[in-house]
């Protein structure tokens, strides 16, 4: 039954994903080499700091760090 509630949890949040509007970064005047390397340097960021969990938890924790990174290097996120 576990199973079951933990796969009907997993297609709700696909479906909720699919519905979203796309999302961007944006920079004012930023070029697209400029969002290459900090969105780089996020990833990098976030794939060194640690473990974040496993499964949907810890991509969504991953998620959130290098969200909090890109703000930090002074992008927002719009859609």
């Amino acid at each position: 039954m576990k199973r079951g509630k933990r796969l009907i949890g997993i297609a709700v949040v696909v479906a909720l994903a699919g519905c979203a509007s796309p999302m961007i970064w944006n920079k004012y005047g930023a070029s697209q080499t400029d969002y290459q390397q900090d969105s780089y340097a996020c990833e990098k960021d976030a794939r060194q700091s640690g473990y974040f969990g496993g499964g949907i938890a810890g991509a969504l924790n991953m998620r959130e760090f290098f969200k909090h990174c890109m703000v930090a290097h002074g992008w927002t996120l719009q859609s």
